[in-house]
């Protein structure tokens, strides 16, 4: 995933990315509120080792390097209980000594006989107190049982406070400058992190890069989402420069290049499941081929839930059923739609679709349809619940895989294909239905001889459709 990718996930998920600072915003000002303050309060201690009554200048070397390797050591003993027990008693505190020397620290910096002593507490005033009792407790230590006085009745090591613990100002915690920044950065991280987590465990299909991630397919034409769609399934029956209606004017335009004679013009129209748009691809498209003046025939082959006469407002009580079975000539039940339109619908719902079509009286069908028409498009039933479109798909010209964006998902449109391909059925290409786009007007319109269908031509002219 490169940077565009990057940007044009976080554009999508912006609203996770949000949440993600708003939470960490959030956290930040409740750490705050419901946090204790607490004082940090510093004493400092200087530590001397007498040297020799020559005061010579080795002397005085070596009792510096004496005091630095005896400061090491005193780092560790200041948060002894031999050192915090006389202070919590000297203040009476409410603590042990183990406690205590949770918040004590004690740190010398490297080549000096400086000690620095700090107490965290939650009130200042106690913080500079501890913290001198502790020095005054550490000083006597020393000079009464760590390192004794000489034959000389002279202590060689002499411990002076240089500075003494002064009631802190300022608290050490929490900082509201650094709570606020790390709550902000934090949450704006798994606000990111959690945004491209979302995007990338999506497998919803939006485009053509998802499409194109699953197979090597060409993505044939790319229908936006239509708001009148059910006032007007069809797109003649509304705006003729509409973004919709381009649409299918592209994929019409891909198509002519798909197939020749014969069964090369006769298309399945299919999708992996359900609600992915295929029929109104299917009645759209071949709206589209009549607009630019060819002959073509709808057939519903969805013989279990078919569509195609509600779509297009025609009686579907008789059909291709009426005619596999032997009950109707194809004449009888084929339908006018438009000048140079027939639809032949699905009637009857039959107990055994699969077994009608695939059997020679199907193949006859549309072999008849297709010298009779210019192109044949075959409205199908999804591939993942049933197999009925992989079965016409290896009669025909092949199939088109209608799959819907942000709807329909890429394991589904892999299995779907993987379907047509364990059939040997060609798989012509994918249409992608539902985009989301803005909408478009386009300021030119089709002339010529090809006869151009308006609303009226919508309502056939109804005919005997079952022979008696």
């Amino acid at each position: 995933m490169d940077l565009p990718d990057l940007l044009h996930s976080l554009r999508r998920r912006w609203p996770i990315a949000v949440a993600g600072l708003v939470l960490g915003t959030t956290a930040g000002c409740a750490a705050l509120v419901l946090s204790t303050p607490t004082y940090d309060a510093t004493a400092r201690l200087y530590v001397t080792v007498a040297s020799s009554e020559t005061g010579s200048a080795t002397d005085l070397v070596q009792g510096g390097n004496a005091a630095e390797q005896r400061v090491r050591s005193y780092v560790d003993i200041i948060t002894t209980p031999r050192v915090l027990q006389p202070a919590i008693d000297e203040l009476d505190l409410d603590t042990s000594a183990q406690d205590l020397a949770r918040r004590v620290r004690a740190a010398s910096p490297n080549d000096t006989v400086l000690l620095t002593l700090t107490v965290n507490d939650t009130s200042a005033k106690r913080a500079a107190a501890t913290a001198n009792a502790i020095s005054a407790s550490f000083t006597t230590l020393v000079a009464d049982d760590l390192e004794q006085a000489g034959a000389g009745g002279t202590n060689p090591v002499s411990i002076s406070t240089v500075q003494p613990a002064l009631p802190p100002e300022d608290r050490a915690s929490p900082q509201i400058s650094r709570t606020l920044l790390l709550g902000i950065a934090g949450g704006a991280a798994v606000g990111v992190l959690g945004a491209l987590l979302r995007d990338l465990l999506d497998t919803r299909i939006r485009g053509r890069a998802e499409v194109e991630s699953v197979t090597d397919r060409p993505v044939l034409g790319t229908v936006p989402r239509s708001k009148d769609l059910e006032r007007a399934p069809v797109f003649i029956q509304g705006n003729l420069r509409s973004a919709f209606a381009e649409s299918f004017r592209a994929l019409r335009t891909n198509l002519r290049f798909l197939g020749s004679t014969g069964t090369g013009r006769v298309f399945v129209i299919t999708s992996a499941n359900a609600n992915e748009g295929k029929t109104t691809t299917a009645v759209n498209l071949a709206a589209a081929l009549m607009e630019g003046g060819a002959r073509v025939a709808i057939v519903d082959c969805d013989l279990r839930r078919p569509a195609v006469g509600a779509r297009l407002d025609l009686d579907d009580h008789a059909g291709l059923t009426d005619v596999l079975i032997g009950r109707a000539e194809l004449d009888d039940v084929l339908q006018p739609w438009g000048d140079t339109g027939r639809v032949l619908l699905s009637g009857p719902i039959p107990p055994n679709p699969a077994d009608l079509l695939a059997s020679t009286g199907m193949a006859e069908i549309l072999a008849e349809l297709a010298a009779d028409n210019d192109y044949v498009i075959v409205d199908t039933p999804p591939l993942l619940p049933v197999t009925d479109a992989a079965i016409l798909a290896t009669s025909t010209a092949g199939a088109i895989v209608v799959t819907a964006a942000a709807k329909s998902r890429t394991n589904e449109l892999r299995d779907a294909l993987a379907i047509l391909e364990r059939a040997n059925a060609h798989t012509l290409g994918i249409a992608i239905s539902m985009v989301k786009t803005p909408s478009q007007q386009y300021g030119y319109s089709y002339h010529g001889d090809a006869p151009e269908l308006t609303k009226d031509d919508l309502h056939p002219v109804r005919g005997v459709r079952v022979a008696d």
